[in-house]
């Protein structure tokens, strides 16, 4: 039979004293908003191949996020506090149990890749659509869905959301 893993208190404890500062709502949709209109230029990238993929897409990203929410965030020292740069930490809270006894850092690299479809599909599939049948709308969607997942989105999470965190050292 196997052992538990013994979870350390006290690391958890000294992180969540460490996140004691409650961030502002205008910042946690500043980091909000921009994941939501990629998601949405997205699907209608992806709907331009049919609808029924786009709507496929917006399901798989909804889908994502709860998967953060229940595989990352209950390990983040975060979790369950005004302290998420993203507000994750409080909703994540609200649905999965605190967990324990696996270091952060390799849970997040673990469970991160559930997330790559939502910036590759759109990619791809515009990429075909673009050689198969240009159109001006179609490119300006997949430049702004780049220009928004590929600039803004990381911009936002190092300027903002990471620059002032408490725990960013323990943070992948």
């Amino acid at each position: 039979m196997e052992e538990p893993i013994k979870e350390n208190p006290q690391v958890v404890t000294v992180n969540q004293e460490k996140c004691r500062k409650s961030i502002p709502l205008a910042l946690v949709l500043l980091d909000n908003v921009p994941t939501l209109i990629m998601f949405i230029l997205g699907a209608l990238i992806i709907s331009m191949l049919t609808p029924v993929y786009g709507t496929f897409y917006v399901i798989y990203s909804a889908f994502s996020i709860i998967w953060f929410w229940a595989k990352i965030c209950p390990y983040c020292s975060h979790h369950d506090t005004m302290s998420c740069p993203c507000g994750y930490g409080v909703i994540s809270a609200k649905l999965f149990k605190r967990k324990t006894g696996k270091d952060f850092k390799k849970v997040f690299k673990t469970n991160i890749i559930v997330l790559f479809p939502c910036w590759l599909i759109p990619v791809a599939a515009g990429t075909y659509l673009l050689i198969d049948n240009f159109t001006f709308s179609l490119l300006l969607y997949v430049i702004l869905f780049c220009v928004t997942g590929f600039l803004i989105i990381p911009l936002i999470s190092k300027m903002v959301g990471c620059k002032n965190c408490e725990i960013k050292e323990d943070c992948p």
